[in-house]
């Protein structure tokens, strides 16, 4: 019976039915990956910052966007688009995502993020780290919900 039980709550968690991604190159290519597989390519970075929607400071997990960068893009990646499941969206340029290290964060205070709490995937950038960037132009560009990410390169033609 314990056996069961493990296995059962081994098949009924969250990151066995992982959340879908889709990044989009800019070879018109699509990889189609989830929350496991992202998590076994990619190590994880954490950090505590606040963000104006929440009255305390926050831990944040995730894969840094700079490694998405380096796996997905080519030396002509100039920005990433970042959708949201609601179609909002909102575009950072590789020198940002540079200079500033924001990351895909998966979990917030140690837990994985459900779509109600902003999750699973949301762009968050370091204001602790990086208070020069704590302004609405910066707080636009972090997305929740992501869905789809978005990989412009100088080869794009109409991107």
């Amino acid at each position: 019976m314990k056996y069961l039980i493990t296995l059962l709550i081994f098949i009924f968690s969250p990151l066995v039915f992982a959340s879908p991604l889709k990044i989009y190159l800019a070879d018109g290519t699509t990889v189609e990956t989830n929350m496991v597989n992202l998590l076994a390519e990619f190590s994880t970075t954490s950090f505590e910052t606040r963000l104006p929607w929440f009255p305390d400071q926050r831990s944040f997990t995730g894969i840094p966007v700079m490694k998405l960068v380096e796996r997905y893009g080519d030396e002509n990646t100039f920005a990433v688009t970042f959708l949201a499941l609601n179609d909002y969206a909102a575009t950072s340029t590789v020198e940002d995502i540079q200079k500033f290290a924001p990351i895909v964060a998966v979990k917030m205070n140690g837990e994985p993020m459900k779509i109600r709490h902003k999750g699973p995937y949301w762009l968050i950038f370091n204001l602790n780290k990086y208070p020069e960037i704590d302004n609405i132009g910066y707080h636009s560009q972090m997305v929740w919900q992501i869905d789809e990410i978005i990989l412009h390169s100088n080869q794009d033609g109409e991107r």
